[in-house]
C-alpha cells in the first residue's frame, strides 16, 4: 500500500473518486497515510457500496491502526455505465484492479473526463497481461497489455504522465486530460 501511496501523490485537501472500490477499505487504508483527504468510493454493488459498509471498513482500519482516521467518505451507488459522480469535482480519480472489469469503457472513460478538476489525474492501478490472452486470476476476466490499456487512454482523450511499476505485472498508470 505504501508504494501505491506513493504513485498517487495524495495531498491533504485533495478530493478523490475512487470507481470500483467496493467498501473503501484500500481507500480508507490510504486514507490512513494522509490526513485531510476526502474519499468518494463508488461502485455498482449496493451490498458493499453503502455508508453502512464503508462505515464497518473505516472502524476495521482504525481497530487494526489504535487511533482514528482523519478523512471524509462517501459512498455512491453507479451502474455499469454512469458513475454519479458530481462533475469537475475531482483531484485524483483512482481505479484500483477494476479496469478491465468495466463493461463500458469508453462511456466510463468520458464519465471521468467530466468528473476530473482541469488539471485532475486519472489514476490506473492494475495487473498488466504478461502474455496474450491472459485473465485475471480473481474475476476471469481478459487483463489488458501495458499498450492496450495506454492506446485506449490515449484514444480516449487522456495523456500517459507516467508509469510507476509496483510489480513485473502491476503497474500504477498516472493520466492526465488531453
Amino acid at each position: 500500500m505504501k508504494k501505491s501511496f506513493e504513485a498517487y501523490q495524495l495531498h491533504s485537501g485533495d478530493v478523490i473518486a475512487s470507481i470500483g472500490a467496493a467498501s473503501g477499505v484500500w481507500e480508507i487504508g490510504l486514507a490512513s497515510m494522509q490526513s485531510g483527504l476526502t474519499f468518494y468510493i463508488q461502485d455498482i454493488d449496493e451490498y458493499s457500496c453503502n455508508d453502512e459498509e464503508v462505515a464497518y471498513a473505516k472502524a476495521y482500519w482504525e481497530r487494526q491502526l489504535g487511533h482514528s482516521i482523519d478523512g471524509t467518505f462517501y459512498a455512491i451507488l453507479g451502474t455499469p455505465q454512469r458513475t454519479n459522480l458530481p462533475k469537475n469535482t475531482f483531484d485524483k480519480v483512482l481505479i484500483i484492479n477494476a479496469f478491465h472489469e468495466f463493461q463500458y469503457l469508453e462511456e466510463m472513460l468520458q464519465e471521468v473526463i467530466q468528473i476530473l478538476k482541469p488539471a485532475g489525474k486519472l489514476i490506473i492501478e492494475e495487473e498488466i497481461a504478461l502474455t496474450h490472452g491472459q485473465l485475471h486470476e480473481g474475476c476471469g476476466l481478459p487483463l489488458f497489455s501495458e499498450t492496450q490499456l495506454v492506446d485506449l487512454l490515449e484514444a480516449n482523450q487522456f495523456r500517459l504522465d507516467r508509469v510507476v511499476a509496483k510489480e513485473s505485472y502491476l503497474k500504477v498508470f498516472i493520466f492526465e486530460k488531453k
